[in-house]
């Protein structure tokens, strides 16, 4: 009898050891158990699922950025008998922001979440604001993709009336696990249509950061 409990208590924890676990949900590696680390918000063992390649801001579905870049602010004017008239100054600018992912489109094409505040300098002051959603794509070789449309706003010191409309925003970054597993080199251009005849172009460079 003793014989038969012993193997039947064998054969329930071979069973119960070769069953494979669900993936756990995680925000950063210290959520997964040894071994594991968190990617895209799901526990995956380190070795098959995570190397240099998915490292940076791939590994996680939060990521933040920053640097710097430059601003290119148009107005157009209409003038009675002469037609439009166009002006536009490039400044010097410094930005911050983030995305989460929000819900997956499909198995690598997550809906995100995101926003983005800059100030630049020169002989006016101004803060680009915008906020809005868009899709994040991990899997375009070395590189990440990000970009969406969102709302903006553009408060100014140059006199008139703030400008409000949309922006279109691209994003690519590059993992930089070489240097740290959260680091990411980034790049992003967007282009703001807005009302009361402004318009942005802005370029920047920095990095990005898993959260």
């Amino acid at each position: 009898m003793t014989w038969r409990l012993v193997s039947a208590l064998s054969l329930g924890a071979a069973l119960l050891a070769s069953t494979p676990a669900e993936a756990a949900s995680c925000k950063k590696d210290g959520d997964c158990p040894s071994g594991q680390v968190c990617s895209a918000g799901t526990c995956r063992r380190r070795s098959t699922e995570t190397n240099e390649a998915t490292a940076g801001t791939k590994r996680t579905p939060y990521m933040a950025w920053g640097g710097i870049g430059l601003y290119d602010i148009g107005q157009s004017v209409d003038i009675p008998g002469f037609g439009s008239v166009s002006n536009s100054s490039t400044y010097f600018g410094f930005h911050a922001g983030g995305a989460a992912n929000l819900l997956q489109l499909t198995n690598d094409l997550p809906l995100v979440g995101w926003g983005d505040i800059a100030m630049t300098v020169g002989s006016d002051l101004s803060w680009p604001i915008a906020a809005g959603a868009g899709v994040r794509y991990d899997k375009a070789g070395p590189v990440q993709l990000l970009g969406g449309l969102g709302f903006a706003f553009l408060p100014h010191t140059g006199g008139g009336s703030n400008a409000v409309g949309l922006r279109i925003m691209g994003m690519v970054l590059y993992p930089l696990p070489q240097v740290h597993r959260n680091l990411s080199a980034q790049t992003q251009i967007a282009y703001d249509f807005l009302n009361n005849g402004f318009h942005l172009f802005t370029w920047t460079v920095g990095a990005g950061w898993a959260l």
